[in-house]
């Protein structure tokens, strides 16, 4: 199972951030995912955000799209 624990990475020193994980006894494998703040002077338009989501749902009709929307909406509230 993942858990996540936020840190700030200075160099090649961890800074936990909030409750650090738990003390192991063994090494454990870690994936750090680095969050580059976004450019504020030129901020991505809606047609350019579309532009990029075009096609990340596959190719499905809107209708088979929603539909299954609906029915993973049902399973999680189960």
């Amino acid at each position: 199972m993942l858990h996540t624990y936020e840190a700030q990475l200075q160099g090649n020193q961890v800074t936990w951030l909030g409750v650090p994980p738990p003390l192991q006894t063994q090494p454990l494998r870690v994936v750090v995912i680095l969050n580059e703040s976004l450019n504020e002077d030129s901020p991505a338009s809606i047609a350019e955000i579309l532009q990029h989501a075009r096609g990340s749902l596959g190719k499905g009709d809107r209708e088979l799209v929603l539909a299954e929307l609906v029915k993973s909406r049902q399973e999680w509230e189960r």
